[in-house]
């Protein structure tokens, strides 16, 4: 839940109460069975058994001669001992606090005795934020920006989720199932929040239709909410332009902007630095709904949507200060070539070609735009970023790469906060 002290108690206390990390208070209960306060013999003392948690003095049991009852106290989280956390999926070792009963004290001699038959502590806590990062990606796209600004709230995360940079969503929730059970386990949690980006959501959303077999005191935690970020929930134009431009025999395209696209794609292909293979193909339009079609969401999970366009100047014209650091080619005004592409193209047409008597082949691509320009972050439109099932809770000024923000995390922790509110 968060760092302790050599102690066990836990550090930065405050920043985790006012960040809504963990509640303020605790509650210690316990069923205690023939508390002598009334009913007693004459010329007795009523029975007084204190409690203490920790060495803190809760006060008196109360109860009644051969009965049980539930007694309630409540105490300052910050007298609590917790666990550190587990390493490579282990639980956390428990820690030890002490509950200590002085039975009988206002008796000159021992006349009294009673039971106990339980105790638990009960608190309000965040579960931990999973990261779920996107294609051609690994743990590390979260870092510096998303990861520093969850440590500085000190709130319980992990982004030690690698799974295959191009690999398909199957692939990838088999993967995600595996690790989400494991990191529950090492913060000792029955439940978690998802928050994962680009095709990672896609990749969540596979692992819930699929994979997804709650079972927390077997060792398979709740997922509360999948919150997704620049998520191409309806596929990608870019996706498409670039299957084709990679399966289709001499592609060409009278469009100046799919033009400078192809020649971009070609760099990237030759390169190793696009998407490639099984998320390539999962991200064209046409695969998104064939797979949202067979995979609904869950109704009882949260689902979050997160969008943004990234001409944040409103010029229609992408700088390389608004494309970095998703771009990172050389290539004149390739943000703006993307930025059109997206905004403008709707779906496309081929038409085949021969010359020469037959023997040569070639193919040409023709847009057809949309009603209106649709906003994008270069990669996703905002239509696409939405879910029919999901909520949409922030649409921002920000490319597909740097939407991973402060700002962003921010409105998450908003959302979830607001939904899964400490209650003590």
């Amino acid at each position: 839940m968060g760092e302790v002290n050599r102690d066990g108690h836990l550090k930065d206390i405050d920043t985790l109460i006012a960040n809504k990390v963990v509640s303020a208070k605790a509650k210690v209960r316990l069923p205690v069975y023939d508390i002598d306060t009334n009913n007693r013999p004459e010329n007795t003392q009523p029975e007084h058994d204190r409690i203490l948690f920790n060495g803190e003095d809760l006060g008196l049991l109360s109860g009644g001669n051969g009965v049980w009852k539930y007694n309630e106290f409540e105490v300052d989280i910050r007298t609590i001992k917790f666990p550190s956390r587990g390493l490579n999926g282990i639980k956390p070792t428990p820690a030890e606090n002490e509950i200590r009963i002085n039975i009988d004290e206002s008796s000159a001699s021992e006349s009294w005795c009673m039971a106990v038959d339980w105790v638990a502590i009960s608190f309000d806590t965040i579960a931990p934020i999973l990261l779920v990062h996107g294609t051609n990606a690994q743990s590390d796209t979260w870092d510096p920006i998303f990861t520093n600004a969850l440590n500085t709230r000190r709130i319980p995360f992990s982004n030690d989720i690698n799974m295959e940079r191009n690999g398909s969503s199957e692939q990838n929730a088999r993967i995600l199932k595996k690790r989400v059970n494991e990191l529950a386990k090492s913060f000792g949690a029955q439940s978690v929040h998802l928050v994962s980006h680009s095709k990672g959501g896609v990749d969540s959303r596979r692992f819930f239709s699929a994979h997804y077999t709650p079972n927390p005191s077997g060792g398979e935690p709740k997922v509360l909410s999948l919150t997704t970020i620049s998520t191409p929930h309806h596929g990608t134009i870019l996706s498409d332009l670039s299957v084709k431009h990679r399966t289709v025999n001499d592609l060409e395209s009278n469009n100046t902007d799919i033009e400078g696209f192809f020649k971009v794609d070609g760099l990237l292909s030759f390169s190793g630095e696009g998407p490639s293979g099984a998320a390539l193909l999962q991200q064209t339009t046409n695969s998104m709904v064939e797979f949202n079609s067979n995979n609904p969401f869950p109704s009882e999970i949260k689902f979050y949507t997160i969008g943004s366009d990234a001409d944040i100047d409103n010029n229609g014209a992408i700088t390389s200060a608004e494309a970095s650091p998703l771009v990172r080619i050389s290539a004149a005004n390739i943000g703006s070539i993307m930025y059109r592409i997206l905004g403008n193209g709707k779906k496309y047409t081929i038409a085949r070609h021969t010359n020469f008597s037959g023997l040569n082949e070639y193919h040409t691509l023709t847009p057809v735009n949309t009603e209106s320009f649709q906003r994008n972050d270069l990669v996703v439109t905002e239509q696409s970023a939405q879910h029919r099932s999901g909520s949409r809770i922030l649409f921002v000024d920000d490319n597909h790469s740097g939407i991973k923000n402060a700002g962003t995390l921010q409105a998450v922790l908003n959302q979830i906060t607001s939904d899964f509110p400490l209650h003590f």
